[in-house]
């Protein structure tokens, strides 16, 4: 190996391989670098998969350190997603997006002493943790972790039910991110490994032997207590019955020769006594939803890719005991006669499910709340928007337009809102989204929630009612969407709104059907006329079918026909061709005409260029 310090007055050097790229080698003369997708970084890998400032490396008293900066895809070392500064090893992997990095020690450095510690997930000692602390820029975590020095378990226990909320390591995170996920699981056991879970082999051979396994432990117990809170006399009392009906299983041939009892073990008292396979999922920050469309069926969402997770629950029942739990810690406990479940859990997180009879083998989904954090910008660089139409939104907003979004109910959406949302954000404003947070980092800010329909109305219309307020609103039913409208008639302006629904025609038809709702004695005819009076720009969003999001279309509305409300578009964006490798080209196009908002946003004081509609397409 090329030895670092072969450059005169180095350090150490990283060896930086791309996916399908070439390798090169960077060496380094300071002890600690930052490593972004952006300028500004001592290592720049510009990737979309990368975070502006996704990670620090420190080298400090021949050790180095890495610690991820709340990046939004994770930092891994060793294929290990990392929660707190890890110690890194030569010939460790760190996995950045699509880059791996490796780190050549300097010449004469030798490794410190393992001391036990697993390489690439061995936490950072006290001492070391303080010496590194010193140069100001990494917060490491105040409490020294609980995990033993020793190796780690294949695939971490999921967490207990908590008995009291474990305190937060300091953070500079969003207040919405400061609700202690201790409210709803432990999350001393956050570090895992997705791919792992998803490849292990034997899923089905396994689920079974784990399904026999809770089977004659539950027979052996009292039922009732594994529906209360069980203490930790209980515990320890049924967790010697784990092991002991599992050796006995083993002796009796009922559980295959060359299983990991340990592990069997392990995912037994996940299961009948903590959150079964999605108690780490639920602790993982790039995890946004967690679907169970049966209980051998589960699978995390991560970047908008299913990952599947094996084995998954052992029966219905064990997936039926964790919704049980999950309800009793949203303050709400299931009821004896409910089928159909809604929670909010006390991070803010929404659970759905379906119990009993109406699903036989188990539904249940969780979805996360989600900080967006996005800007015309990032937009422009990724390829969701051309940087005419980021220009064209600025002014709208800056005009104090009314936009609607619509699209899918996932990331990218919520993306192009909290752009929106961003673009002013000096202004005060009331934010009302469910499980996203767009709204941008501002004092001014209120942050209301969607909740009961009346009672969110209810929010808006009061937030209305301060001079100058902008409102950023999901509109999640009817009962909202009629007092939004209700807002913009009485005078409000600067709105972004959003909309789950495939095409802005299905978005306008969809407040149209919602307002009916709310107020029926309105009518179909009038609630167009409302719809099409409260929005000047629509803009729509989509996924295309290599999953990378594209506004396909800005447009203003035009008017109402005897059946819909006309749009006439702005932009568009229209598809080329499919390059190799399955990625999906193709270009964005003005219109070629001026439209009439741009006449309403010049006498609001805000001129710009007509010239922005009649330039060539942008790909």
């Amino acid at each position: 190996m090329i030895s670092p310090t072969q450059s005169s007055g180095s350090l150490f050097a990283i060896v930086i391989s791309e996916k399908g790229g070439a390798e090169r080698r960077e060496v380094f003369e300071r002890p600690e670098i930052s490593v972004g997708r952006v300028q500004g970084n001592d290592l720049m890998l510009p990737k979309g998969n990368v975070s502006k400032r996704h990670a620090r490396l420190i080298f400090r008293d021949s050790r180095f350190i890495v610690t991820d900066l709340n990046s939004t895809n994770g930092t891994y070392v060793n294929r290990r997603r990392i929660s707190q500064a890890t110690i890194v090893r030569e010939g460790d992997r760190i996995y950045i997006g699509d880059f791996v990095l490796r780190i050549e020690m300097p010449d004469g450095a030798s490794e410190p002493s393992t001391g036990g510690e697993q390489t690439g997930s061995g936490p950072v000692p006290a001492a070391v943790r303080a010496a590194a602390s010193e140069s100001g820029a990494t917060a490491f975590p105040d409490h020294e972790s609980e995990a033993p020095s020793g190796a780690y378990p294949e695939v971490p226990a999921p967490p207990r039910m908590p008995s009291a909320p474990r305190p937060e390591a300091p953070s500079e995170a969003h207040p919405s991110e400061k609700i202690p996920l201790a409210s709803v699981v432990d999350v001393s056991h956050a570090d895992i490994d997705l791919k792992q879970m998803a490849e292990s082999g034997g899923a089905a051979t396994y689920r079974n032997a784990l399904a026999s396994l809770v089977v004659r432990v539950v027979q052996d117990s009292d039922p009732t207590l594994l529906d209360g809170i069980i203490d930790e006399a209980t515990r320890g009392r049924l967790e010697r019955t784990i092991e002991e009906r599992a050796h006995e299983l083993q002796s009796q041939g009922e559980l295959p020769g060359d299983i990991d009892l340990a592990r069997l073990s392990q995912e037994a008292r996940a299961e009948l006594f903590e959150l079964g396979p999605i108690g780490p999922l639920l602790v993982d920050s790039g995890v946004s939803e967690i679907v169970a469309t049966r209980f051998d069926a589960v699978s995390a969402v991560r970047a908008g890719r299913h990952v599947p997770i094996t084995p998954g629950f052992s029966s219905e029942e064990a997936m039926r005991r964790v919704v049980r739990r999950l309800c009793r810690a949203a303050g709400q406990p299931l009821g004896s006669d409910e089928t159909s479940v809604e929670r909010r859990l006390r991070d803010g997180s929404r659970l759905w499910a379906v119990v009993g009879a109406a699903a036989p083998a188990g539904l249940m989904v969780i979805r996360k709340v989600r900080r967006v954090g996005a800007n015309f910008d990032e937009l422009v660089r990724s390829g969701t928007i051309s940087r005419a139409i980021a220009t064209f939104l600025g002014h709208a907003v800056a005009a104090r337009l009314n936009v609607l979004v619509c699209g899918p109910r996932d990331l990218g959406t919520s993306a192009v809102v909290a752009a929106l949302a961003a673009a002013h954000a000096d202004s005060r404003q009331a934010v009302l989204f469910d499980l996203d947070d767009v709204s941008p980092a501002s004092e001014g800010v209120m942050r209301l929630s969607t909740g009961q329909g009346d009672e969110a109305a209810r929010a808006l219309g009061v937030a209305a009612q301060v001079p100058g307020t902008r409102l950023v609103v999901e509109l999640a039913n009817p009962a909202l969407t009629a007092a939004l409208m209700t807002a913009i008639g009485d005078g409000v302006s600067g709105v972004v709104a959003s909309v789950a629904a495939p095409t802005a025609r299905r978005a306008l038809g969809r407040l149209t059907a919602d307002l009916v709702a709310a107020q029926p004695t309105a009518g179909v005819s009038a609630a167009r006329e409302w719809v099409c009076a409260s929005f000047e720009v629509v803009v729509e969003v989509g996924r295309l079918r290599d999953g990378r999001l594209r506004v396909l279309r800005v447009a203003e509305l035009a008017g109402v026909s005897a059946d819909e409300i006309k749009l006439s578009d702005i932009f568009t964006f229209a598809v080329e061709r499919t390059a190799a490798g399955g990625a999906v080209e193709g270009t964005f196009s003005a219109s070629g005409a001026v439209p009439k908002v741009a006449d309403e946003i010049s006498a609001r004081g805000f001129s710009f260029e007509t010239s922005l509609f009649t330039r060539p397409p942008s790909r």
